[in-house]
């Protein structure tokens, strides 16, 4: 829990990680604004493809009415964020397996833009991470918390 206190908090390196903590999301949200984090959820059980992916981020993150539904436009997106308040986001996807599983191919594309994003939002002091909550054997590779 201590490493996703120092995430939640600015402290640690904003990244891909995958969540271990045994935490709910109620709490996990709870706990996020308590450090002026916002916190944006994907239900993956409902992402089986990059048609959902796109949709379901747009949703969440509450992406402006010009989001075009392809990844240029989801990198366009997530490098901008300035209709959002907060010192620090976090994306909560829980179940990233159905949409790994469904499209292999684009869930790379995902991940890769996904890391593009958290890679920009570091440099300009504003830390995005991306916390993945499953079993899928694609997040190997990434530091658990």
């Amino acid at each position: 829990m201590d490493h996703l206190t120092a995430v939640l908090k600015g402290e640690r390196r904003a990244d891909l990680y995958k969540l271990e903590t045994s935490i709910s999301t109620d709490a996990l949200t709870a706990l996020s604004q308590e450090y002026n984090t916002r916190l944006f959820y994907l239900d993956g059980k409902t992402i089986t493809n990059k048609a959902g992916f796109l949709d379901a981020i747009a949703d969440a993150m509450a992406f402006p009415r010009y989001f075009g539904q392809n990844w240029d436009a989801l990198e366009d997106c997530l490098t901008d964020l300035d209709w959002l308040n907060g010192d620090r986001f976090i994306l909560l996807y829980e179940e990233p397996e159905a949409f790994a599983q469904g499209e292999p191919s684009e869930w790379l594309v995902a991940l890769d833009i996904l890391r593009s994003a958290v890679d920009y939002w570091r440099a300009k002091n504003r830390p995005l991470s991306v916390l993945f909550k499953g079993n899928s054997t694609d997040l190997v590779g990434l530091e658990s918390i």
